[in-house]
């Protein structure tokens, strides 16, 4: 039991510097692109910027496209392509192992992945809402013009236009929050030095993260201590669909948490690439729970969050058996 602790510090400290670097450049880009991020996000090539935005390894971005969204600033393909291309922390857990045997085509395929189906999703989810939208309006304009006198259509396109446009006349003036990171901190505080920002706020979260991969490293270290790497393999591959269902599941957690114990079972070989990569997909780090306290239409956030699920179960399920090992 003590080599099983003693494997697991030991494993964890060799990622330690690592990380921390990683995470330092991190806040360095992070610093520099979220406000650029703001202002594009909102242009017409949203979807693209989202996809883009979202594969850098940072904190906050998914929250900052919920927001603006809540807002009604960006549409929902952007939303979902900053989602689905956002991986927490599995981009630095995957780096730090780049030198192990394979690893560094796993972390590109995980990116490539990642960002076309953001592309796809989004792009397709835009047309699909603005040739539904057209079509609405056709229709609502035709039934006025039979059904009623120029005056009332006027009226009644005057109601529906300010219906529409109120939640985004409420917060036009207000100044867009840009995101808090993982740690708390705002990434636009002025005030704050640059020594707490560049090394005390990586470092925070390079412990944090640490902390979370010595706990899964224990616990794996303790199921193959007791259980043998041959039946664990073989109960995994027997898994079957059930496999990239679970995984998928876990990483709707909205928790560093879930994308590192997601990470860390891909990397030792337990998870398939389609397990890993579902799971990722719906990982958005804190954007799912931000939209929820954003955006007041819960059965709309409950449709985009159920949307995302099955659209990573199928594409973890399809992965899973197209790509059994990695």
């Amino acid at each position: 039991m003590w080599d099983v602790l003693l494997d697991a510090f030991l494993d964890t400290i060799k990622l330690s510097w690592i990380l921390l670097v990683f995470y330092i450049l991190i806040e360095l880009v992070e610093q520099k692109i979220a406000v650029k991020m703001n202002s594009k996000l909102k242009s017409n090539y949203a979807v693209a910027v989202g996809a883009g935005f979202g594969i850098v390894p940072q904190c906050g971005f998914s929250v900052l496209a919920a927001d603006l969204y809540s807002r009604r600033q960006i549409t929902i393909g952007a939303l979902l392509a900053v989602f689905i291309a956002t991986s927490d922390e599995a981009l630095p857990i995957l780096f730090s192992h780049i030198n192990e045997q394979g690893v560094w085509l796993k972390l590109l395929a995980l990116i490539l992945s990642k960002f076309v189906l953001a592309l796809v999703v989004g792009y397709a989810i835009d047309l699909t809402y603005r040739a539904a939208k057209k079509k609405q309006t056709q229709i609502k304009t035709q039934d006025i013009i039979e059904e009623h006198a120029h005056e009332d259509h006027d009226h009644n396109h005057e109601d529906e236009h300010h219906h529409e446009h109120s939640h985004d006349d409420t917060h036009k003036d207000e100044e867009v929050d840009i995101h808090k990171g993982c740690c708390g901190h705002h990434i636009d505080d002025k005030k704050e030095s640059k020594v707490k920002k560049y090394l005390v706020h990586p470092l925070l979260h390079t412990l944090k993260i640490l902390a979370y991969i010595f706990i899964i490293n224990i616990i794996m270290g303790i199921i193959v201590y007791y259980v043998g790497e041959e039946r664990l393999a073989e109960f995994m591959s027997k898994s079957g669909v059930l496999q990239p269902i679970l995984v998928t599941l876990v990483g709707l957690i909205p928790n560093c948490a879930s994308s590192v114990v997601i990470t860390e079972l891909f990397l030792g070989g337990a998870i398939s690439f389609g397990s890993c990569l579902g799971g990722l997909i719906v990982n958005a780090g804190l954007g799912i729970a931000f939209l929820f306290k954003a955006n007041k239409r819960v059965k709309e956030n409950f449709a985009i969050v159920g949307g995302l699920f099955v659209f990573a179960v199928v594409v973890a399920i399809a992965f899973h058996y197209i790509i059994p090992q990695f």
